[in-house]
């Protein structure tokens, strides 16, 4: 199975429902990176894993929420991706989310990757607490 990745940014002032302005700028304190990832992470996908979540350092985006809702398989390998990229951005000083489902978060649970990684419910729910750290 791909993996399909797709990236964007969203400002924690502004309700999910309502569309943004085209040319509004974000505010830099109150915004975060959204990387959603869906299929499989196994051997076959963890190149594509490994230059999506580069892209994202690359931004130097305030926050990170990564979207692991729709990936159905997380393999040893993705599990070692996550960890160095959580190494990575809180080198950066960069905080990060993970949004997953029971057989992807359990996992990185297991891996005891949660004090890096934190786990949420929702992008919404991950990206407010991301945004509301910062701003203190």
């Amino acid at each position: 199975m791909t993996l399909s990745t797709h990236i964007s940014f969203r400002s924690a002032s502004e309700p999910i429902a309502r569309p943004r302005v085209p040319g509004q700028n974000l505010t830099a304190s109150k915004s975060y990176c959204v990387q959603r990832f869906s299929g499989d992470i196994d051997m076959q996908t963890i190149a594509d894993l490994a230059a999506a979540l580069d892209r994202v350092l690359g931004r130097k985006p305030d926050c990170v929420v990564l979207d692991l809702s729709r990936v159905h398989f997380l393999s040893a390998s993705g599990l070692a991706i996550l960890s160095q990229f959580g190494s990575d951005a809180a080198d950066q000083a960069i905080p990060v989310a993970v949004v997953a489902k029971r057989e992807v978060a359990r996992p990185i649970e297991a891996c005891g990757l949660v004090g890096v990684l934190p786990i949420y419910a929702s992008v919404e729910e991950a990206g407010s607490d991301l945004t509301e750290s910062r701003s203190h």
